[in-house]
């Protein structure tokens, strides 16, 4: 199967990265890198752990491409995975060094939020960190339409009487919130 202008979509990918073909991986690396570690950077902070960790997913992708199950998600799906708990595992690992608590983790709560516990704040940041890093490869316009929909809850009406008619065409709507459902890829910038 042909994927993105002509290039493997990513099963046969996997495939041949787990034959060994290192360009494949390359590819699949090129494809999938700035998602894993744009969403890495923002749920570490650390631009330096962010990249350890990835180039950890990545190379579990090397070692374990023949254990990639196409029918249970997406190749993206599954480095994210993969990404997820080795930056949990990380967080957990400083938690444990000395001077360190667990209550760092939770600093940015309030004493009355239910979130009280690490496992889901760690799920909640990773979610933030993955949304942020699709809408941060949107153009200027669709991420205002986005962060007006999403973050501030209007309506495709509301959002067309504050925004130019331009900005908000259901062309320009739907154009946004497709380009949300895709992963980025390397490189992409919309106009």
């Amino acid at each position: 199967m042909i994927g993105r202008e002509g290039e493997p979509d990513d099963r046969v990918l996997v495939r041949r990265i787990a034959a060994g073909d290192e360009g494949a991986f390359e590819l699949a690396y090129d494809r999938h890198g700035s998602l894993v570690f744009g969403s890495l950077v923002r749920f570490l902070g650390d631009r330096e752990a962010a990249a350890e960790v990835a180039q950890d997913a990545f190379m579990s992708l090397w070692r374990r491409a023949s254990s990639f199950n196409p029918a249970a998600g997406s190749l993206p799906g599954w480095l994210l995975a993969i990404a997820r708990n080795r930056a949990i595992d990380r967080l957990r690992s400083e938690a444990r060094r000395p001077g360190l608590g667990s209550a760092e983790l939770l600093a940015d709560l309030h004493d009355d939020d239910p979130w009280r516990n690490p496992a889901a704040l760690a799920d909640r940041r990773w979610a933030d960190s993955i949304v942020r890093t699709f809408v941060s490869e949107l153009s200027e316009g669709e991420r205002r339409v986005m962060v007006l929909a999403y973050a501030d809850g209007l309506s495709q009406q509301a959002i067309s009487e504050r925004l130019p008619v331009s900005s908000t065409s259901r062309a320009s709507w739907k154009a946004s919130a497709d380009s949300l459902r895709t992963p980025p890829r390397s490189g992409r910038r919309s106009g």
